[in-house]
């Protein structure tokens, strides 16, 4: 069995599933649980295969190495380096990376 990678998740990173969460929960509590909890369990899979998802196809998140994940209407920002995946944001699909900084 391979040995699995730490995730880990910034800050920032902690504070858009915060706004995520309290958005949705606008309308439904369970839904906001439940969404929030998806995009948590599509991050589990990198503690074994971080290079699974493919660089981000936005230019500029792609030179500097950060690999995107789709979760249903959002785009999970992710870096692997040194045996470690850091979370570093996530963003609404329909939202301009170039406007995040990471």
């Amino acid at each position: 069995m391979e040995e699995k990678v730490k995730v880990i998740w910034a800050f920032s990173a902690l504070e858009m599933l915060a706004e995520i969460h309290e958005y949705i929960s606008e309308k439904s509590e369970q839904a906001a649980d439940n969404y929030v909890e998806g995009i948590y369990d599509s991050t589990k899979k990198l503690e074994q295969y971080p290079e699974s998802y493919a660089p981000c196809r936005n230019q500029k998140l792609k030179e500097s190495g950060y690999r995107c994940c789709l979760y249903k209407n959002h785009i999970i920002v992710y870096k692997f380096a040194n045996n470690e995946v850091e979370i570093l944001a996530i963003i609404h699909s329909r939202r301009n990376p170039v406007d995040i900084e990471v």
